[in-house]
């Protein structure tokens, strides 16, 4: 059985999700996250933000910024 095709939807999406607020219950943090649709997802990068001084984390892969906010 073979994936859906993408969607317009799924094509704006991405284009807007270059940078994603996280809180704490969202940690541990991975990228890509749940929300990220099969299609366009990379390997899963574990990303540090809570050890972070400014409180942010880049994706190595995607390049997606991460904010932690309380």
């Amino acid at each position: 059985m073979s994936a859906p095709a993408p969607s317009i939807a799924d094509y704006k999406r991405l284009g807007e999700s270059r940078e994603t607020v996280v809180k704490q219950q969202d940690l541990p943090l991975h990228c890509p996250t749940d929300e990220t649709a099969l299609w366009c997802a990379h390997p899963r990068v574990f990303l540090a933000i809570d050890s972070s001084p400014d409180k942010t984390a880049r994706c190595p892969y995607c390049g997606t910024l991460y904010r932690l906010i309380d």
